[in-house]
């Protein structure tokens, strides 16, 4: 993943490098040692490089389950993916988190993941693979349009509902994109215009939107701070593609109100999973842990600290979240086969009409 997917990152990038542990350097197991289970009260955890968690939830952990976390970075010089399965016969810890349904069946193919006795809650199993058992959902963020409040306000424009909506002529010249060949949220659109448009449409809708004056950039960082007019500069776009979570960090010092919203047609959900690695010295410890992150305690530590939804819907959201950011409707992801099949495909298609 890039470093504009990172939730932390892409807004306050101090949080999560403060946060995260040292590097890869020394921290996978020798290549010719023989995992041992269960002979450890360390779980090191592998991460996408900004999911997070600190040291007072890592406390709370340790007090719950008897382990002690170690954070390491695994997208250091690579991504999570490629370095869960260039290391597999000498993994980098005993749990990995962040995977998504964008590779964590390429990664499960590999024979990285281990099978876990973990029970995850009801809301969500409809988000366990078949092809990737052993990979849990954790978390959930979408990808969104997110829109200027005062820009529409001030010219009594109404705001635009959903996909089909940016294609209009009132709002010809307004959305800014990112190339899903270079960014994430690039890529969760091209996604949600797949699974909205099929495999037959998603290719003119995109042709349609850039005829309809639309600009397309290589990063988050790009579309957000600098082409969206409440980015960091002096932007021209009332609308981009970012992240659902968005406007919970624009919200006002009382906390009283929030300069961007959320289109709610467009969002797409993008879950992370953890998974116990094959091969791991401590497997046990990393189920207690993912037993841990499942709790209530837990699950509101992870959306506290990362900025998602708990994937336990039981689990009351921030109150910021809940009225600013709300947990968007569409709950369907892609089938991560498909996503794996053709998603290069769909990205070079895209990618041509971008030019």
């Amino acid at each position: 993943m890039e470093g504009e997917m990172r939730k932390l990152a892409r807004f306050t990038a101090t949080l999560a490098i403060g946060a995260l542990a040292l590097g890869l350097s020394g921290c996978g197991n020798d290549k010719n040692a023989t995992p041992t289970k269960g002979d450890s009260n360390q779980v090191t955890m592998v991460t996408n490089g900004s999911w997070t968690l600190g040291k007072e939830s890592l406390a709370k952990a340790k007090a719950a389950t008897g382990q002690e976390i170690k954070l390491v970075n695994g997208e250091e010089s690579g991504t999570l993916d490629s370095k869960l399965i260039l290391r597999k016969d000498s993994p980098l810890g005993d749990l990995a988190v962040g995977l998504t349904a964008n590779n964590v069946v390429k990664v499960a193919k590999a024979g990285v993941i281990a099978p876990s006795k973990v029970k995850v809650p009801s809301s969500a199993e409809k988000y366990l693979i078949k092809e990737a058992e052993g990979a849990l959902p954790l978390d959930r963020s979408d990808v969104c349009a997110n829109y200027d409040i005062a820009y529409f306000k001030d010219r009594n424009l109404k705001v635009p509902e959903n996909f089909d909506d940016l294609l209009k002529p009132e709002y010809k010249g307004l959305t800014v994109i990112e190339n899903p060949a270079k960014s994430d949220t690039g890529l969760g659109m091209l996604l949600a215009t797949v699974q909205q448009k099929g495999k037959d449409g998603y290719v003119k809708y995109w042709k349609d939107l850039m005829a309809n004056g639309s600009k397309a950039v290589n990063t988050w960082d790009e579309a957000y701070n600098q082409e969206f007019t409440q980015g960091e500069g002096k932007g021209k776009f009332p609308i981009v593609m970012s992240y659902s979570s968005s406007p919970y960090w624009s919200v006002s010092e009382d906390g009283s109100s929030a300069p961007t919203a959320n289109i709610a047609g467009t969002c797409y959900p993008a879950v992370e999973y953890g998974a116990v690695l094959k091969g791991a010295k401590n497997a046990a410890g990393a189920e207690k842990v993912l037993n841990w992150l499942y709790s209530e305690e837990g699950q509101s530590a992870i959306m506290n600290e990362n900025i998602t939804y708990p994937i336990d819907e039981q689990v009351k959201l921030d109150p910021k979240l809940e009225k600013f950011a709300p947990r968007p409707e569409n709950d369907k992801q892609l089938d991560p086969v498909q996503i794996e099949q053709n998603r290069g495909e769909w990205i070079r298609q895209v990618q041509a009409v971008l030019g």
